[in-house]
């Protein structure tokens, strides 16, 4: 399988490293010319509990000299989705799919707009990484299995080959029909994590012991819940919400919520595609968001420092 992964920070370049363990042909492209420098350089180097391993694999800025692939594994900030997107033509066969597992809701719209519903694989992914070094990629962990499968539904040989391949490299993953309700769940586990930890600079085991962080986070799922029933969504999540979240801090507690890694490293926050989300959907559904709405203005604030 040819894969190219578009946007090879922490978690494309960790899928990449991946596919390209179980002996795919695997291309990354990436913009930061640092990043393609070292990588070209010195390989790309992946270290999780088990050790640290290097692989050479190729990189390229520009999507124009990958090639056509089997398979795009999408993975560029969330703001960036559309811009990018646009410059997936080239990488586009008659079967070629595009898988995102990127965080927030409206990525894989935003791909579909390029390509069509009938070429995305929306998925999610509870585990995290970071970037020690523009060609250094260190698995933080993270619970569960992630999950992906075509946003219309109809999941061809490609999806399932393509999830074998993830799984078969210590991924493990599901396939599914309903996916944009999974993609929902993440984004209602995210909204009550994320903003909080942006804007305290706490770490996940100190929010998941705060009582004031307890309350905030249920006045933010609470919101959520509510644009999701609004909205029509299957919610998946049926346990209390706070209780998942705390859960999951705690089993990560020195980890950092990817929103206070963006903005510790002064980078662009996704907020838009997560409380934002939620807001933005809540003035078109008629329901209360003040909460939401104020976590956002907050984490835009902060970003407003250091984006001038």
């Amino acid at each position: 399988m040819k894969v190219v992964v578009v946007g090879s920070g922490a978690l494309g370049g960790y899928f990449g490293f991946t596919f390209a363990g179980q002996g795919q042909d695997v291309v990354l492209v990436d913009v930061d010319p640092a990043k393609v420098k070292e990588i070209g350089l010195n390989g790309l180097t992946v270290t999780t509990a088990e050790g640290t391993r290097t692989m050479q694999i190729p990189i390229t800025s520009k999507t124009d000299d990958a090639g056509t692939a089997d398979l795009v594994f999408f993975s560029v900030k969330s703001y960036a989705s559309l811009e990018v997107a646009r410059s997936l033509p080239p990488l586009m066969g008659d079967e070629t799919l595009v898988m995102s597992v990127q965080n927030g809701i409206g990525n894989v719209e935003k791909i579909a707009s390029v390509v069509g519903d009938d070429r995305v694989i929306g998925g999610i992914t509870a585990h995290s990484f970071e970037m020690l070094s523009p060609c250094h990629i260190r698995y933080l962990g993270g619970l569960g299995i992630a999950h992906i499968g075509k946003i219309d539904g109809n999941n061809t040989p490609l999806v399932f080959e393509a999830a074998e391949l993830l799984k078969q490299g210590g991924i493990d993953i599901e396939v599914h029909d309903n996916i944009h309700d999974y993609i929902w769940y993440k984004l209602l586990l995210n909204t009550p994590i994320n903003a909080i930890a942006a804007i305290t600079r706490l770490k996940n085991g100190e929010i998941a012991e705060n009582e004031e962080c307890r309350a905030l986070m249920g006045m933010v799922a609470d919101e959520a819940f509510a644009v999701a029933r609004a909205a029509g969504v299957n919610i998946l999540l049926k346990e209390d919400p706070v209780d998942t979240c705390v859960a999951a801090l705690g089993r990560a507690a020195e980890n950092q919520a990817s929103m206070l890694q963006d903005v510790s490293n002064r980078r662009r926050t996704e907020i838009e595609a997560i409380n934002g989300a939620i807001v933005e959907r809540a003035e078109k559904l008629g329901v209360p968001t003040p909460v939401n709405r104020m976590l956002t203005g907050l984490v835009k604030i902060i970003q407003s420092r250091y984006l001038l």
